[in-house]
């Protein structure tokens, strides 16, 4: 029984069995191990990254295009102006990567045929020259309206357009047959019977006059693996017995204008011209990923169309067009992270099989693989065990780090792709647990215990507590066991505690009373515990106030580790100070929704008017949360915690006017940048005004420009507050450059007096000086109420006119003569927007 006993537990037999079970995994692609060795191949792919060298461009129809141009689906025509527009450009090939499988069917169209066939029915073509004219108008009209027609035009006059095809995947029956149109027999080869490609039981293609006059079809299938991550690309599929190439490789062929016909399918891959593709069996590739979206070059479908981009970047390229807004089309998982763009996969892939970079994973890796997981076998079983601690951690760690050494090597140099996980995990958990066994079961345990005196501890303990050394007696007396015969160490815990909590350190105090609450409960510790917990995330050590108390007070502590709190909020970090108060970046754990905290400050209000002017800023922050509007920045929240008021608000990423203007040249905007940006404000303005809001210090510090052009307009409701309890203190509010006449000679302010600030700030745009000036405030109030402006033109001459005349309007002392409203503005700076574009 011993002898049976002593082989069961052998070294030589476990580490067998480890060795066996590693391979059943290895053979059986074991999932969890599988997903990790995934895990190691996008590690690899990561450190490929590079600029391509392709002729590739990517063309999307973006969030900026589709606020631009309107909402999706467009029109075709759009589509088409787009391809003669690359026509025109020299492009060498377009890939459309839009679906287009249903006919357009517009009203106006049907409606012009009804009556067309009706006139054609009357028999008067040929009697009444009017009829005839009628006729041929409505004919021209109806042609104006087939969008199919226009797009089948373009597509045919370019002759340098793929479109894609989508199949739907399944395992066909034996009797399954198909009625192939002449389109997709033109754009497929038979089937071989050459490997064992994806087969597919549907079809969905672009309607026939697309696909007859289109350069080539493709399918844009993309299959993910178990972790559903797109590594491979399936570049032939078949369907009713013939294989049709996916919409990269058409692409790439076209590049040469090769066809499917041209295909040749081996055992080496599928071959083209001078090109060799490594795909396995199925016909797949490795994806070889050189980054992500900007890592090719990268342009607005609307800039396109508007002329903004050089010419120069379409000539003799392979141009890709497809949807990228936000909503449109489906984001992949990749080796480079979550939502990635599918047109940006095809890029990759079509890079791929121009530069002959692949990453593959030839027949011979599985044997190399299956040797080297016995080698490691028989290492752990016969030679580890033989061998001292030290000698076998160092010959499992060399072993480990050649073989996954060689892997990365293989892979980056190379392309070669061979799996890590299972000899990492042979070689890790073999050690581990023969080294194990060999500590518990055969090696004497040798410990050495050292401990002091427990009275010692205790009275040098009480001793350093004297004298205020804290930390050295908290040393001491947690030497002391709370479940030995001497009961009085909770007492001197708790007393070392409350010294603590004296001196404000509430997290030691905190863990010096969970520690006593090992031992079972104690005094009143739950309630210390509770009570200092949350004081330490919201308390100010050696502040009466939080953020308070003047203009330099904040709630970030240098060196400290705790998180302030203001409210339900955590305070992460001091963005910046204003004239109102701090700006916090923080966190809403209900949500974990980061946030911009404003926080203001009442400590020049008399007490009499604190409760006062506090009601009126909670109705203010009310009435600005109600606000709902893709140019004003939305409030989410507001509160009081201790002497600080505070707002929470929407967090942005961009640089408010004040700070952008002075990097401008002349300090001055482009003229169709500066309307565009005072059309989203205006329009802002108006949505407030008609909820009979009013800012009421419009200007450049409360105007938030976003890095994708999107203007936002802050502090909405706060101002009408500070400005009351500020003038009852004698303090002038703002910045006077900004105010409308009506504000200077204290008259009641409407909607039209934010519009008259925007005027100012719209003339500070588009010339690079405010249009009032003074020596003094006194000065320049009297210009604001009294003295017309500087006209645009004398102080920016060439300014277009329309610019000119909506700042006259908008700066206006005339109240009647202002815009009455923001749409006023937007209408007129609209259309002085268009005319601008139209001259360009």
């Amino acid at each position: 029984m011993k002898k049976f006993k002593k082989i069961i537990f052998s070294d030589w037999l476990i580490g067998i069995v480890i060795t066996l079970a590693l391979l059943a995994a290895y053979f059986l692609q074991f999932a969890p191990l599988q997903a990790i060795e995934y895990k190691t191949y996008d590690f690899r792919a990561r450190m490929l990254q590079g600029q391509p060298e392709s002729p590739v461009v990517i063309v999307a129809i973006d969030d900026l295009s589709i606020e631009q141009i309107g909402r999706w689906p467009w029109p075709r025509k759009y589509i088409a102006g787009f391809i003669d527009i690359l026509s025109s450009y020299g492009a060498r090939v377009v890939g459309l990567d839009i679906l287009y499988i249903d006919p357009t069917l517009d009203p106006g169209q049907m409606e012009i045929s009804y009556v067309r066939e009706i006139i054609e029915d009357s028999g008067d073509l040929d009697r009444n020259a009017t009829v005839r004219e009628v006729y041929d108008e409505l004919v021209a009209a109806e042609q104006r309206l087939d969008n199919d027609a226009i797009l089948s035009d373009s597509l045919a006059s370019a002759g340098n357009v793929v479109l894609p095809l989508v199949f739907h995947i399944g395992e066909k029956m034996d009797a399954f047959a198909v009625e192939m149109p002449d389109f997709a027999t033109i754009n497929s080869l038979q089937d071989p019977l050459n490997g064992f490609p994806t087969q597919a039981i549907g079809m969905d293609s672009p309607i026939p006059t697309f696909s007859e006059n289109a350069l080539g079809l493709g399918h844009d299938n993309l299959f993910t693996d178990s972790d559903g991550s797109v590594r491979k690309a399936s570049l032939l599929i078949e369907y009713g017995g013939r294989l049709f190439p996916s919409f990269a490789l058409h692409l790439v062929m076209k590049n040469p204008n090769y066809g499917p016909e041209d295909l040749r399918l081996d055992d080496g891959g599928i071959n083209f011209g001078k090109i060799n593709i490594p795909s396995d069996m199925a016909h797949e590739i490795f994806i070889r990923y050189k980054g992500g979206i900007d890592t090719f070059p990268y342009y607005s479908f609307v800039d396109v169309v508007d002329g903004a981009v050089d010419p120069k970047e379409f000539e003799d390229k392979i141009v890709l067009l497809a949807p990228n807004a936000a909503g449109l089309g489906s984001f992949w998982v990749t080796p480079l992270g979550p939502n990635y763009p599918p047109i940006v996969i095809i890029a990759n892939i079509i890079d791929n099989i121009l530069n002959r970079e692949f990453i593959s994973r030839p027949d011979w890796t599985f044997f190399v693989e299956l040797a080297a997981l016995l080698i490691f076998g028989m290492v752990l079983s016969f030679l580890v065990p033989r061998l001292k601690a030290f000698p076998s951690a160092v010959l499992t760690l060399v072993l480990l780090l050649a073989w996954n050494g060689a892997c990365v090597f293989l892979f980056t140099s190379q392309g070669i792709w061979m799996e890590m996980t299972y000899h990492t995990m042979l070689l890790g958990l073999g050690y581990t647990v023969l080294v194990s066994k060999r500590f518990m079961v055969t090696e004497k345990r040798k410990e050495k215990v050292e401990s002091d005196s427990l009275e010692t501890n205790k009275m040098l303990g009480l001793s350093f507590q004297g004298q205020g050394m804290l930390d050295l007696a908290l040393e001491k007396f947690m030497k002391v066991p709370l479940d030995g015969e001497d009961e009085t160490i909770k007492d001197h815990l708790y007393n070392l505690a409350l010294d603590f909590e004296r001196k404000r350190q509430f997290n030691k105090s905190v863990s010096i009373y969970e520690h006593i609450k090992t031992a079972g409960n104690f005094r009143d510790i739950d309630d210390k515990i509770e009570k200092l917990t949350k004081a330490g995330d919201s308390m100010i050590f050696g502040s009466g106030k939080l953020g308070g108390g003047g203009g330099e007070s904040t709630m970030i502590i240098d060196g400290s580790e705790l998180t302030p709190t203001l409210g339900r909020y955590e305070i992460l970090k001091e963005l910046g100070k204003g004239a109102m108060g701090i700006v916090y970046l923080g966190r809403d754990p209900q949500i974990n929704r980061q946030v911009a905290i404003k926080t203001i400050r009442f400590e020049d209000i008399s007490e009499e008017e604190e409760k006062d002017v506090k009601e009126r800023f909670f109705r203010e922050a009310e009435a600005a949360g109600r606000l709902n509007h893709p140019n004003i920045v939305a409030i989410y929240d507001a509160g009081e915690d201790h002497d600080l008021a505070y707002i929470a608000m929407e967090l942005l990423a961009g640089v408010d006017l004040s700070d952008y203007l002075p990097k401008l040249k002349n300090k001055r905007m482009p003229p169709r940048m500066a309307i565009k940006m005072l059309g989203q404000i205006a329009d802002a303005l108006n949505y407030a005004g008609k909820l009979g809001i009013v800012h009421r210090d419009i200007k450049p510090a409360n105007i938030m420009l976003l890095k994708n052009g999107t203007v936002k307009i802050t502090d909405f409701g706060i101002a009408r507050v500070v400005e009351t309890s500020k003038t009852q203190t004698g303090v002038v509010l703002g910045t006077p450059s900004y105010m409308s006449p009506e504000q200077v000679i204290g008259k009641k302010v409407d909607p039209r007096s934010d519009l008259f600030s925007a005027g100012v700030m719209l003339y500070e745009l588009l010339s690079g000086k405010k249009p009032f000036t003074g020596d003094s405030i006194a000065t320049l109030m009297y210009n604001i109420a009294n003295q017309p402006h500087p006209p645009l033109k004398e102080v920016v001459p060439g300014i277009p006119e329309c610019c000119a005349v909506i700042v006259d309007r908008f700066l206006a002392k005339d109240l009647d003569k202002r815009y009455q409203n923001g749409a006023q503005a937007v209408k007129d700076l609209k259309a002085c927007y268009m005319a601008m574009g139209k001259k360009k």
